[in-house]
């Protein structure tokens, strides 16, 4: 598993396809050297497909979960011309037929307890700056987030934050799921209804598997044991915490509200807006295989229709990189993984160290 696939709880694909050349996009997206690459959109069978085919597959369904690498601004960048070309083709005055559907998008880096803070910027009512701050608008989010919240906010298009406060995920991850009981009704309304599901076995499994990804990068950086420090240097520190591995459990359940959560405020929107097509741009690991979020979804609203597009960093966006098991989700676009933050930090630390990447 590619460290970047490692769930979030754990770190505190126009043209496509063509097959003689791949498309930059990295106009007008980013700072320095974090700005958006190639890519090639695939089914997630590993046949070439192309960006109209992913529009055109949207139409058919209520919900479509987006798997992204935070640290990817080629993806950041498609999620945005995805958004987009959803409002195009199904919810802009005159698509759809003449029956033009309410667009909404979703998102994992807006936790439910800012939701009227929110609604309040997309209405006009506050300014930038304080929906920003009072938001807790992740980092980079000028890059990452703000083209998707803009052009939700021209639109009129809905924006659900979806995801779990992370102050609770925290209280679970030190004492367990339990432990919610002891907060406020108002605490609480913020979060899946107690007690939320539990993990599959399938998602278990893949948890375990991350875990152990993470217990192999302690003490490494860039595919290199970190040496120590000499007197007066800075230390370097390795991408995965070392100890996230501790009370396992617990880890758990914290990663299961996150998604118990995150899927519960999707079908509350669904259940308002019935012809509603939603966008749940979320880390993939919570759904790239089926599991995680689109299993909750199915508890809380049984028979929903859903496709998944992941988005993946490659080393090669040409040559299809199948899942360990089975297919990724419905569409994979591949993109370049030289672009991504953590790659560039590496080349940087490398170049430091005068060595390479074993």
């Amino acid at each position: 598993m590619n460290i970047k696939m490692i769930p979030a709880a754990l770190v505190p694909a126009l043209m496509i396809a063509l097959p003689a050349h791949a498309q930059n996009s990295s106009q007008g997206m980013g700072y320095g050297s974090y700005v958006a690459g190639e890519y090639r959109v695939f089914t997630g069978a590993g046949e070439p497909a192309s960006f109209d085919d992913v529009i055109a597959a949207m139409g058919r369904h209520r919900v479509v979960f987006i798997g992204e690498t935070h640290d990817d601004p080629t993806g950041h960048m498609l999620e945005a011309e995805l958004l987009e070309g959803a409002y195009d083709a199904y919810g802009a005055p005159g698509s759809n037929r003449g029956a033009p559907r309410p667009i909404a998008l979703s998102l994992e880096s807006f936790q439910r307890d800012v939701q009227s803070i929110l609604d309040e910027y997309l209405a006009g009512l506050i300014t930038e700056n304080a929906f920003r701050t009072d938001s807790r608008a992740w980092p980079r989010y000028e890059t990452d987030y703000r083209p998707l919240i803009e052009f939700s906010k021209k639109n009129g298009l809905a924006v659900i934050a979806a995801n779990a406060p992370r102050r609770y995920t925290n209280r679970v991850a030190r004492n367990g799921r339990e432990s919610l009981y002891d907060l406020s009704p108002e605490a609480l309304a913020s979060l899946a209804p107690q007690p939320y599901g539990q993990a599959s076995e399938e998602y278990r499994n893949q948890w375990i598997q991350a875990i152990s990804e993470v217990m192999k990068e302690e003490g490494m950086k860039c595919g290199l044991p970190i040496p120590e420090p000499e007197q007066g240097d800075e230390p370097v520190h390795a991408p995965a915490p070392v100890g996230s591995h501790d009370n396992m459990g617990n880890q758990l359940h914290s990663q299961v509200l996150w998604d118990a959560t995150m899927a519960y405020w999707i079908a509350d929107y669904l259940a308002q807006e019935e012809d509603a097509l939603v966008l749940h741009l979320v880390g993939s690991f919570h759904v790239a295989r089926g599991t995680g979020t689109p299993e909750h979804l199915e508890a809380y609203r049984p028979g929903t229709s859903r496709m998944i597009i992941v988005l993946r960093p490659v080393g090669d966006i040409d040559t299809f990189e199948p899942a360990p098991e089975g297919e990724w989700g419905d569409f994979v676009i591949q993109t370049d993984e030289s672009r991504t933050l953590e790659e560039i930090e590496c080349r940087e630390y490398l170049a430091k160290l005068g060595t390479t990447r074993p």
